[in-house]
């Protein structure tokens, strides 16, 4: 009888042991953001790839997007070019409208995409269920350089990824 019941706890406490210790090998959570850029439609969209860099789950809270000087060498840079006609877009990927032209600039979500937990923030992603969504830019009429900021959560510990950086990639 005292055998099996030792023989429980110590299996018991192996488990324990493991999962604190995967926790703490598997590295603090963060997420990487990965974008090819601004596609060359009309208008301007930026497809933009979130993944956790552990196993964890991450919950992301927003985009936050900011509008730099003109004289500016970083970040994205739109330029309107008349002759790109319209590409066509996926209608799986949650889609935001980001508009440049007010201050701050705002990010708020399409409402062509009716599926919930694909069209607005928060939402969770993980290193085995990426999302990629699009930023619909509306710079105004005029040529503009901006930056992302990606909001996000995850264990109590908050965090954020911005875009672009040099190969834009950011961890």
């Amino acid at each position: 009888m005292v055998l099996p019941l030792l023989g429980a706890i110590a299996f018991w406490a192996v488990q324990g042991m493991w999962g604190w210790i995967w926790d703490k090998i598997s590295g603090p959570p963060g997420l990487t953001a990965y974008t090819s850029g601004l596609t060359p439609c009309a208008p301007a969209t930026l497809p933009l790839v979130l993944q956790a860099k552990t196993d964890k789950a991450i919950v992301v809270t927003g985009v936050k997007v900011n509008v730099l000087p003109d004289d500016s060498k970083e970040g994205f840079a739109y330029r309107e070019d008349p002759s790109v006609g319209k590409c066509a877009g996926t209608a799986h990927d949650p889609m935001f409208d980001v508009n440049l032209t007010q201050t701050p600039a705002s990010v708020v979500s399409v409402a062509e995409n009716a599926e919930p937990d694909r069209t607005d923030f928060p939402f969770t992603v993980s290193s085995d269920h990426p999302k990629q969504l699009r930023l619909r830019i509306n710079p105004g009429k005029r040529d503009v350089r901006f930056s992302l900021k990606v909001e996000w959560v995850a264990d109590g510990e908050y965090g954020s990824a911005t875009l672009p950086d040099d190969d834009r990639r950011m961890h």
